[in-house]
């Protein structure tokens, strides 16, 4: 190896553990970065762009049309394809011929589909932003609970570990007083039982914070493969004083696009409606150009110019009214959901606002439940070390201690998802943002 690559490793060696470690990950800045990063967000937003080029077709129905055109004939005989213009300028004929020049087309009425089809595009358009904040939404609210699921097997893996550290304490000193003759060989068979238990729930619980940090760094953006390094989460679970006003949320929910893109759905069809009107109604439009024609056997060429107008009034059309019978129950299928989608903001309001009283109570119950659990558990180890307990109060002031400390846990994980619910309910997002 040459000496610069052996200087660079050594290097490399000797400085790598005073390297430094990645900088603790906020709520705040998971949020931020699945926003910038999501692929499934940056397809929402793309779709924004389709809906304005989209917009931009439908305006540009309005303006004059100008094409150019031609047409190239050969026949097997001759035929008249300039006709007579008066008895002393006969037709011209020739078996092979073309025409070639501009047409300028002016649409003046269409039955009002024009404006329907323009007004439509800018509806279609608002909805399409309103689904990107929808997606945005939806991917926050995945995010935060993803970061609390995290933060709550990061807990439970703690705890488990603390549990197996004193497992191994006890199990060392039962066996000394096993082998003193102060304690029965079954005493130390319940320590081992209870910490193979414990190796294999710490075990789980190490796994299902691998796949919940997975998930994270999915949702981040993040490419994801075997090993990589476990996550820092810099925020903690914690009681955040959330007082909710159904009435408030209400309208605050019904200001924000979950509940807006529904009622544009409803203008969405009364427009498709008035578009399938408008194919029962007379259309008009304006023609103008000049054509340049020419003969080739004999060869002849002469140009002409022409305007004129095109009135086409529909008398009977049954496809076209069953298409306006189609949209008129398209729209009150649209009015249908809008009044759904209410009802079913007003459900999640009311059950996300009991979650949270529910889920705040039951933090206040299991906090003073783990102190008690706690102490209990010291009390018993050390009345086992004086040799005034037994190994089964022991174990099971740690079971409790244990069982005490996860349902706290899922107290507070119960608490973010409530008030996550509320916020997703009431559409305000935006205040994991801030």
């Amino acid at each position: 190896m040459p000496y610069r690559q052996l200087v660079m490793a050594f290097m490399l060696i000797v400085l790598l553990p005073f390297a430094a470690p990645a900088s603790p990950l906020s709520l705040r800045e998971a949020v931020s970065r699945a926003v910038a990063n999501n692929p499934n967000l940056a397809e929402a937003r793309i779709a924004v762009t389709v809906a304005e080029k989209q917009l931009e077709g439908a305006v540009g129905r309005h303006y004059p049309r100008l094409s150019l055109e031609a047409s190239v004939t050969k026949r097997s005989e001759s035929t008249a394809f300039v006709p007579a213009q008066s008895a002393t300028v006969p037709p011209r004929f020739s078996d092979s011929y073309a025409f070639l020049g501009p047409v300028l087309t002016l649409p003046l009425y269409q039955g009002g589909q024009v404006q329907a089809a323009v007004r439509l595009a800018e509806v279609r358009h608002a909805m399409q932003q309103d689904s990107v904040v929808i997606t945005r939404n939806e991917l926050i609210a995945n995010t935060v609970a993803t970061y609390a699921k995290c933060l709550q097997l990061q807990t439970l893996v703690a705890a488990s570990n603390r549990a197996l550290e004193a497992l191994n304490r006890q199990q060392k000193d039962a066996r000394l007083k096993l082998e003193l003759g102060r304690i029965a060989r079954v005493d130390l068979l319940k320590v081992e039982v209870q910490q193979a238990n414990e190796e294999q729930r710490l075990l789980a619980l190490q796994e299902g914070l691998k796949n919940a940090e997975s998930s994270l760094r999915s949702l981040m953006g993040e490419p994801v493969a075997p090993g990589g390094a476990p996550l820092v989460l810099r925020d903690r679970l914690a009681l955040q004083e959330l007082a909710p006003d159904f009435e408030a949320g209400l309208v605050l929910a019904k200001s924000k696009p979950k509940f807006q893109l529904h009622a544009k759905g409803v203008t969405d069809a009364a427009l498709n409606r008035r578009m399938a009107l408008g194919k029962l109604l007379p259309s008009l439009q304006a023609a103008a150009g000049y054509q340049q024609q020419l003969g080739f056997n004999p060869h002849f060429s002469d140009g002409i110019w022409y305007v004129g107008g095109a009135l086409s009034l529909p008398l009977f059309d049954r496809s076209s009214y069953a298409d306006l019978a189609r949209e008129r129950l398209q729209q009150q299928r649209a009015e249908q959901k809008l009044r759904a989608v209410e009802q079913q903001i007003r459900l999640e309001l009311l059950q996300a606002s009991s979650s949270i009283t529910e889920s705040r109570k039951r933090i206040s119950a299991t906090t003073l439940a783990v102190k008690q659990a706690s102490e209990s558990f010291r009390i018993e180890q050390q009345k086992f070390s004086e040799g005034a307990g037994t190994m089964a109060d022991l174990l099971l002031a740690q079971s409790a201690e244990a069982k005490a400390v996860a349902n706290n846990t899922q107290a507070l994980f119960d608490y973010t998802i409530a008030q996550l619910e509320w916020h997703k309910a009431s559409g305000d997002m935006e205040v994991y943002l801030q």
